[in-house]
Formats: structure tokens, C-alpha cells, sequence
């Protein structure tokens, strides 16, 4: 007797996912709901569409570094997958950072974002990692940084222009101090109208991104 077990079938992850529908329904008033329900839909059939496509056929395409070019000079170059590089694209046009700071329902809009990323993640080899990295960013730059570093950098993290898009990497963990962050022993002192990190870091998430928030 032969024997053929069906594939599991994935259904809409929206529609379908009736813990995620339930809770934004007690959550949001109804007319936040019906304003964003858009986006969650668009966000859900590229998670179970081109996203999840690509995320198999490139499931076992690692980054790579490449640290010279043909004729010996150093690049130190990270070449990415084209499924990394099209989460990147659909991250920012879908403002999965962005939603939580244009604040466009107030206090509901950090809900919104994170339904999104939620939606998103499945299928995004795990790129929900850089983006949880600049949130991290955008909001230690929105609340501390002096202006003229916020005003470089903050319109990068949250654009929604995947040209202009930046992702910030995090350089936090220490030989003395992982998840204990009051271990770390790396100082940032000023020098010539600059800053000097004297410290080891050891670990560095979303180390392909265009900025770096450092502990010190």
C-alpha cells in the first residue's frame, strides 16, 4: 500500500489567524482597525506570496563575507541573498519601522507596527532582527541624540524609500558583560571635537546595516 501525506496548507495569515484578529479587535477602537486592515492584508499575502517563495528558495543561501576583491584590496564586503534583500525592500515600503514613529493613530500606532512585523517575520529569514535593531536605534536617537545627529539620522531609519532606507546594527555584548549590560566596560571619551570607543565587543547584530548603536 503506498502512503502520500499531504503537504500542510498555509492559510491567509490574516484572515486565518483568528488570535491576532481577535486581539486588534480588542485592542483598537473600530475605526483604527478599519483604517489599518489594508496593510495587513497587503502585509500578510506578500509574507504567504513573494516572501516566503523566496525564503525557500534561498533557505540555505548564508551571508557571506568577502574580504578581498580580484586585485588584494581590502573590501570586507557582506554579500546577501536576493530573499534578505527583498525583505529589506518590503520592510521599509511597508514601514515596519516607520509606522510606529509617523504616529498616524496615536498611541495605537506602535500596535499597528508591531501586527505588521508579526505578519511579516515568518517568511523573512529572520531579517525581523535588523528591524528590531533600528527600532532600537530610532528611538534612543528620538529621545537622546543632539540634533544634528538626529536630524542625519533619524529620517534614514524610518524612510519608506528602500533607496534611502537605512537599518542601524547594535554593538552591546562584552566578554564581562552579555545580557548583564551593567558589566560593560567599554568608555566613549571625547577627543579633537570627536569620540573614541576604548572597549572589546565581541557580538554585533545586523552587522550588513548602515549604522551601528553602540554601548558605552
Amino acid at each position: 500500500m503506498d502512503f502520500y501525506q499531504d503537504p500542510p496548507r498555509l492559510g491567509h495569515p490574516y484572515r486565518e489567524d483568528r488570535l491576532l484578529r481577535g486581539f486588534l479587535r480588542r485592542a483598537l477602537p473600530e475605526d483604527v482597525l478599519r483604517d489599518i486592515e489594508g496593510s495587513l492584508e497587503r502585509m500578510a499575502e506578500a509574507s504567504a506570496g513573494r516572501l516566503r517563495d523566496l525564503a525557500h528558495q534561498h533557505r540555505l543561501a548564508e551571508p557571506t563575507h568577502r574580504p578581498y576583491d580580484a586585485w588584494g584590496h581590502r573590501i570586507d564586503e557582506i554579500q546577501l541573498s536576493p530573499a534578505w534583500e527583498l525583505c529589506a525592500r518590503v520592510a521599509a515600503e511597508e514601514g515596519l519601522v516607520a509606522t510606529g514613529y509617523e504616529r498616524a493613530h496615536g498611541a495605537h500606532s506602535r500596535l499597528h507596527q508591531f501586527a505588521l512585523v508579526y505578519l511579516f517575520a515568518p517568511s523573512s529569514q529572520f531579517y525581523s532582527c535588523p528591524l528590531a535593531m533600528t527600532d532600537g536605534a530610532a528611538a534612543t536617537l528620538e529621545r537622546l541624540a543632539a540634533p544634528a545627529l538626529r536630524e542625519r539620522a533619524l529620517p534614514r531609519l524610518l524612510s519608506r524609500d528602500p533607496e534611502r532606507a537605512w537599518t542601524a546594527g547594535q554593538w552591546m555584548t562584552e566578554r564581562t558583560g552579555g545580557s548583564d549590560v551593567g558589566l560593560s566596560e567599554t568608555a566613549a571619551r571625547k577627543r579633537d571635537g570627536g569620540w573614541v570607543l576604548d572597549g572589546d565587543k565581541w557580538f554585533t547584530s545586523a552587522v550588513s546595516s548602515q549604522m551601528a548603536l553602540t554601548l558605552a
